[in-house]
């Protein structure tokens, strides 16, 4: 089984880099946001994922162990198999999930590619406590009031839920007004 590989870009497809290690092309599937980082011709290294099934071998590459360990985390969940774990995590980052989940928040889940309202309950049934125990990298938790209240001013003005909490969680954490936090995130571009 495969658990890391290192080598070089030679192409980035719509969902997927292929790399090369040591003249061996590999497909990997990797969220939007690191795929957009990697430049053709950039040597990079993937924690791997290594999906096997009778018929096929899918490899899905992750940044960071902890990131993988997201992705674990949602196969155990009923219904939720790797394409769909990793259109998740390609809508939201790990802490946007912990904080879903730990809310209950069933509207964001929703929002997902491939995640309906059963498949949504799910999830905060299946990870209820779990994804607390691991570390989600943000420093701009959305538990605290003015960041609630930055998202809920971002969706009255047409943002989605989910861009608007992509948009909240990159803002500098010594922001301490909604006003200032409104203003910071205008000036960042809403992903789809």
């Amino acid at each position: 089984m495969i658990a890391r590989l290192t080598g070089r870009v030679l192409e980035r497809e719509e969902k997927a880099v292929i790399l090369d290690v040591h003249g061996v092309g590999y497909r990997v599937f990797v969220v939007s946001v690191l795929r957009e980082k990697l430049a053709v011709g950039q040597d990079t290294s993937f924690v791997i994922y290594d999906h096997k099934t009778e018929s096929d071998e899918i490899l899905f590459g992750f940044e960071q162990v902890r990131d993988r360990e997201y992705f674990e985390l949602l196969l155990r969940v009923p219904s939720i198999g790797p394409k769909t774990a990793m259109g998740i995590l390609d809508v939201v980052s790990p802490h946007m999930l912990s904080q879903a989940v730990a809310t209950g928040d069933v509207a964001l889940l929703t929002s997902m590619p491939g995640v309906g309202k059963k498949t949504a309950e799910r999830i905060i049934i299946e990870l209820k406590g779990k994804l607390d125990a691991l570390p989600s990298g943000s420093v701009f938790a959305l538990h605290r009031p003015v960041h609630q209240e930055t998202v809920d001013a971002l969706i009255a003005i047409g943002y989605t839920q989910v861009q608007a909490r992509q948009v909240v969680e990159k803002l500098p954490k010594d922001i301490a007004t909604v006003e200032e936090a409104v203003k910071a995130a205008l000036k960042y571009p809403a992903s789809s």
